[in-house]
């Protein structure tokens, strides 16, 4: 009876301390994209979509956008201070390493691949023990991601 009992907490424990949330609805997403670079989304970021996902003191989180040369201007502005790393230089090969680790990104993620030009990062940006910070735009599918990931 205890060993269940035993099980039975420790599933409570996990389903408390975890959660997920996805979305593709751009109406629903406009304050999301407002909370992460400052402004609203501009009527040419036609779609938004986003995954949070956390357990315990991990946080991560995904978001993909409408490519908009003026937007991502803004967000590169906003962002400050951004390291760049060229498709053809080692530290974008070791982000898209970094970011193939993770065990479950959303589907429409697409990584970094040769219609990336460059990864805009950051590390160690917020008061936490650990964080990243990735932004990348693919050229062939017109649409722009953000992945932020951190711990407490």
């Amino acid at each position: 009876m205890w060993k269940y009992l035993i099980h039975l907490n420790v599933l409570i424990l996990f389903l408390c301390s975890s959660c997920a949330y996805e979305s593709q609805n751009r109406e629903k997403l406009e304050s999301s994209f407002e909370d992460n670079f400052g402004f609203k989304p501009p009527e040419s970021v036609k779609k938004i979509k986003l995954k949070n996902r956390g357990y315990f003191d991990f946080q991560v989180h995904y978001m993909s956008f409408t490519y908009d040369s003026n937007v991502l201007e803004k967000i590169i502005a906003h962002d400050q201070p951004l390291n760049i790393a060229e498709n053809d230089n080692v530290k974008f090969g070791n982000i898209i390493e970094e970011l193939k680790k993770d065990a479950s990104p959303p589907s429409w993620l697409d990584l970094p691949n040769k219609n990336v030009e460059q990864i805009y990062y950051k590390n160690d940006f917020l008061d936490h023990t650990f964080s990243e910070y990735y932004l990348w735009t693919n050229k062939e599918t017109e649409m722009t991601y953000l992945y932020v990931h951190f711990f407490d």
